[in-house]
């Protein structure tokens, strides 16, 4: 898709230093301000005690391991959480307190305190204390529950917070209310609030080691924080950049033995220097990938262990982790791609479902969905062991998750997360998928009005010809570490030619091109990832790019690593080309033509095109018979193949069908012939459905088949659906079993079915079925635009 490039343009910065300009692009624009940019490690960090319940925490803590009483750390089992678990395990046992940790299971448990987890903690841990890292703010029954068994807890998270929070002991989340001193300024709270759920369990660390007067051993503490705070990708300024900075020096002179093993295995470790990328790509995904597919132990052996034989082990159990995670979530993304395909583009949000999906994997699924088609996602699969449907949602700007999901909380059972990303979970014998879909589709479309959905790419700044050299590498430098709100720096060439283009990779899914400007300068680029384009030697294109040094047989040189590309020669990949795009298909215009079904079955069997005829709907069938060759190319949803030219004599039911119709025939022409669209008699409907489903009780041991049913009805399969749900809510059959595909009935007596016509449900089937009798007279009515 094609993206907008947004580029800083203040002419006041005209003939300002490079470096100058680069902070002004990205907010950092007073001479103090860029003091404080360039010098992270020289920032003075807020006291603990900037957070009002810290001394609540503290005395409670310190009175645990004065007495030796049972403190158990409840964590989470993304990197943030594992990370945030490690830190404080260590800090207890540094203090040599009686501690144990807990992180819960992401299919058993999922994220925040579990209850029946609990219940088992409490039996076999037997906690006084328990504290938790990154979860927990929205828990208030569960909060509740524990200060029953007099159990203390003090609770620890960065994640928004509820109005309504959980009487715990203490609270230690900058996003809550009330948690911070009045006293600080907008900045100090800007950068408190920006600290991943591992930076706010430091800043409880830091307390309690100031307490017991161990202040030195926070050195051992801060590579943790560095992971954990590059892998939930909160805003690398103020107090996390100073983190980072700090944390990746340690990393780099061997302070954590794990972690540069750990580097090292995933070809990330440099002698020169750790940077934040180098975490981002060979750590946390490693560490999340344990916690996705698995049990999070091995991650913590290589953050906590000192036996190093042990961390070995575990690191080799990581890596084939992240290697089965990236093979199913290649495959996820490809099943989920064709079920949107067939569904349609025309939503605000992509909102698919599958019970087969892993819970673990579907966030990141879902995020590549966004990268693609600039649009909010959630993926949904079901949990046999919890009995939801469960969903990981990832958004584009101006699209605040939490929003969505808080304005539809009351149809679900948990949720939480941030702007950008978030999850829940809903008992689907409650509400159905297609409900909370509708639901999440009604707000998305609020929130974006008539706003176009476009994706843009923020650049710096445009670079003249020359001005690519090892000054600009060592001021970009300057910027480290880059993360969110300090991403590595984007600039523009324009008017550039391709020289040469080449693929590569054992793959050969990375490109390589170079360029060449007007004053003879050359440029190696490479795209990685994006396989082959339509760019040829001598083709002009303008390129968004970030620099960086390469070193190769001992030589070092500048290669330019491409961004977004925009050129007149690039035929950019189309989402749904014949669907969004009709002017790549040609149409004829039939509908108001009637008797000329022979001279159209001359047009048939004399044409060198492969044609298919579109016809569900029994009368048209039958209308057709006399025609053999008509009659002999008809073809339903289910049969449809790819053909030439696509007829429909038929309508479609909706627009989902549509689409799906044209996904499958890819046609290069559109005959919209003449159709009478009839109302239907929603009690005669009733009665013949009532008829298929004493067949599939008594023929098909009680399987109904969705699809068959569909496209023996000419229905859209949600009108199938709520046929089916409205005869369960009057009492004539029972749901035992349902899939994608089909549902498993126990049939009762359906000689009385007017007692559909008094339910709920009877008036959600009878909208649905007046919406498809719109749709269909829209397409034989509207216009049809060339």
């Amino acid at each position: 898709m094609k993206k907008e490039w947004i580029v800083n343009k203040d002419s006041k910065l005209k003939n300002k230093p490079l470096l100058e300009r680069l902070l002004f692009s990205r907010g950092v624009k007073t001479q103090v301000e860029i003091k404080e940019f360039l010098n992270p490690l020289e920032l003075k960090l807020t006291h603990p005690n900037v957070f009002c319940d810290m001394q609540n925490a503290v005395d409670r803590i310190s009175k645990a391991v004065d007495n030796q009483e049972n403190i158990l750390i409840y964590g989470d089992f993304d990197a943030d959480g594992v990370t945030s678990t490690s830190l404080l395990l260590r800090t207890f046992r540094h203090l040599g307190a009686k501690v144990d940790y807990f992180i819960p299971d992401r299919d058993l448990e999922g994220h925040g305190l579990n209850s029946k987890a609990l219940v088992k903690l409490l039996a076999t841990k037997k906690p006084k204390l328990i504290i938790t890292v990154d979860c927990a703010v929205s828990d208030v029954e569960q909060v509740q529950f524990l200060k029953s068994f007099k159990i203390d807890v003090i609770i620890t998270d960065h994640h928004e917070a509820p109005e309504i929070l959980p009487e715990a002991l203490a609270i230690i989340n900058p996003k809550a209310q009330n948690a911070l001193n009045a006293t600080l300024s907008a900045k100090e709270i800007k950068y408190l609030t920006s600290l991943a759920g591992v930076g706010v369990a430091f800043k409880l660390a830091q307390a309690i080691l100031e307490h017991y007067k161990k202040l030195d051993f926070v050195y051992d503490l801060l590579p943790y924080v560095t992971v954990g705070t590059i892998a939930d990708i909160v805003p690398l300024i103020g107090e996390n950049r100073y983190f980072v900075t700090k944390g990746l020096e340690l990393i780099s002179n061997g302070k954590h033995y794990g972690l540069k093993r750990l580097l090292e295995v995933s070809g990330n470790w440099n002698d020169t220097g750790i940077t934040a990328d180098r975490i981002a790509f060979g750590v946390a995904p490693r560490i999340n990938a344990s916690g996705r597919l698995d049990t999070v132990e091995n991650a913590l052996k290589v953050l906590t262990s000192d036996n190093k034989q042990e961390i070995e082990i575990s690191i080799i159990a990581l890596d084939n982790f992240n290697k089965v995670r990236q093979k199913l979530c290649e495959d996820t993304f490809l099943e989920a791609q064709e079920m949107f395909k067939t569904q349609g583009n025309s939503d605000n949000a992509i909102i698919l479902f599958n019970p087969k999906w892993h819970v673990g994997i579907v966030g990141i699924v879902a995020s590549k969905f966004v990268e693609k088609y600039y649009k909010p996602a959630f993926l949904m699969t079901f949990s046999e062991e919890t009995k939801q449907i469960r969903c990981s949602s990832r958004s584009i700007e101006g699209v605040d998750v939490y929003d969505v999901l808080s304005a539809n909380a009351e149809l679900f059972e948990g949720f939480g997360g941030h702007s950008m990303a978030g999850g829940f979970a809903f008992d689907s014998q409650k509400i159905s998928f297609e409900e909370v879909k509708t639901a999440l589709n009604k707000t998305i479309n609020e929130i974006v009005g008539d706003k176009k959905l476009l994706p843009t790419l923020h650049v710096d700044m445009e670079l003249e010809p020359g001005e690519i050299s090892g000054n600009l590498i060592a001021d970009i430098e300057r910027l480290q570490p880059f993360g969110a709100e300090n991403p590595n720096p984007i600039f523009v060439l324009n008017n550039l030619t391709v020289l040469q283009k080449k693929l590569m990779g054992a793959d050969r899914n990375h490109l390589k091109l170079t360029v060449g400007d007007t004053q003879n300068n050359t440029y190696d680029c490479i795209w990685w990832q994006k396989g082959d384009v339509s760019l040829n030697q001598g083709d002009k294109l303008d390129i968004a790019f970030y620099p960086q040094t390469n070193t190769y047989n001992g030589n070092t040189s500048i290669q330019l690593i491409l961004e977004d590309v925009h050129s007149e020669s690039l035929v950019e990949e189309q989402v749904f080309e014949q669907v969004q795009n009709p002017s790549q298909i040609k149409y004829y215009d039939h509908r108001k033509k009637t008797n000329i079904h022979a001279n159209v079955e001359d047009y048939v069997r004399n044409s060198d095109l492969k044609i298919s005829v579109f016809a569900e709907d029994k009368a048209v069938i039958n209308a057709l018979k006399p025609y053999n060759a008509l009659s002999e190319r008809i073809f339903n949803r289910q049969t449809l193949g790819k053909c030439d030219a696509l007829m429909f004599f038929d309508y479609p039911p909706s627009e989902k069908v549509f689409t799906e119709i044209i996904s499958k025939a890819s046609p290069k022409f559109l005959h919209f012939m003449n159709y009478d669209v009839k109302k239907i008699d929603e009690k005669e409907l009733l009665k013949t459905f009532s008829g298929m489903l004493r067949y599939s009780f008594k023929n098909q041991q009680g399987v109904f088949n969705l699809e068959k049913s569909s496209v023996f009805l000419a229905m859209d399969e949600n009108i199938i659906t709520f046929m089916i749900q409205t005869f369960e809510e009057a009492g004539l059959l029972q749901i035992l079993d349902k899939s994608e595909k089909d549902y498993k009935i126990e049939l009762f007596d359906v000689s009385d079915i007017t007692k559909t016509l008094h339910t709920k449900k009877y008036k959600e089937f009878k909208t649905l079925l007046e919406e498809s009798q719109e749709y269909k007279t829209a397409l034989f009515e509207g216009e049809i635009s060339v």
